[in-house]
């Protein structure tokens, strides 16, 4: 198999033709054997030790993110029958050291105007999945009022943010194991407990569609919101062609 350069280096060209021929090889890879991607990774380059910068491709600024952003999606799904794309890690997982035990706080302006940008661009080009990343968010301003909840069982980023705001039709699916309980954000965020997993409604009520990779918060199913969970899935399904 090719060895691809990462989604930095071709970031890097500032090239968004480059950038599409790239993602129309990836999908031919992806797409023939059926297979789905667990990428791209779009999380804006904060912080120099973060030790998966090379696998994100929107470099240190939200424009230039977006840019390079929408040309990978769109060009990814020029292809017959492309695999289902998961942009991730929303939101806004910032660095991985303690990333599971971590509170982001941060307020909605920065939120839209510095760590949205690249994952709006990627919902306008119709990407069909969002993972949501294994850190807490706090945001403390604006529309929200959740309080600190794990990023895949909150209702400001999850709900009013991505599938309101943004108008996400498709599907949000945990990282995984991101629905346990772990550290100081344990004791603090909502629906948790030490050592537990998140309450299934409270995650299912906040947006999560999917578990991964396997169910333990959803374990029995879900009744909460469960018919838009299959419309969402049925959506990211079909607006590959699949």
């Amino acid at each position: 198999s090719p060895c691809w350069p990462s989604a930095m280096t071709i970031s890097a060209s500032w090239d968004v033709d480059l950038m599409a021929r790239w993602s129309v090889e990836l999908a031919r890879e992806f797409g023939v054997p059926n297979r789905g991607q667990l990428g791209p990774g779009i999380n804006l380059a904060r912080y120099a030790w973060n030790g998966r910068l090379g696998e994100y491709m929107a470099g240190e600024d939200p424009f230039f993110g977006a840019r390079m952003i929408e040309a990978m999606v769109r060009a990814y799904r020029t292809v017959d029958r492309p695999a289902i794309q998961v942009v991730k890690h929303f939101i806004p997982n910032t660095i991985e050291t303690g990333r599971a035990e971590m509170t982001e706080v941060v307020d909605e302006r920065t939120l839209f105007e510095v760590y949205y940008p690249p994952f709006a661009a990627a919902v306008d080009a119709g990407v069909s999945a969002v993972m949501c990343s294994y850190n807490a968010v706090n945001c403390t301003t604006g529309m929200c009022k959740a309080g600190a909840a794990y990023a895949c069982a909150n209702d400001d980023v999850l709900n009013k943010h991505l599938k309101q705001v943004m108008g996400f039709k498709g599907i949000v699916m945990s990282d995984w194991d991101a629905t346990k309980c772990r550290g100081e954000a344990a004791t603090t965020t909502a629906g948790c407990r030490p050592g537990q997993y998140v309450d299934k409604d409270v995650a299912s009520d906040a947006g999560l569609d999917l578990e991964m990779p396997a169910c333990v918060t959803f374990q029995g199913g879900v009744t909460k919101r469960a018919q838009e969970k299959a419309t969402r899935m049925q959506w990211a399904f079909l607006v590959q062609g699949r």
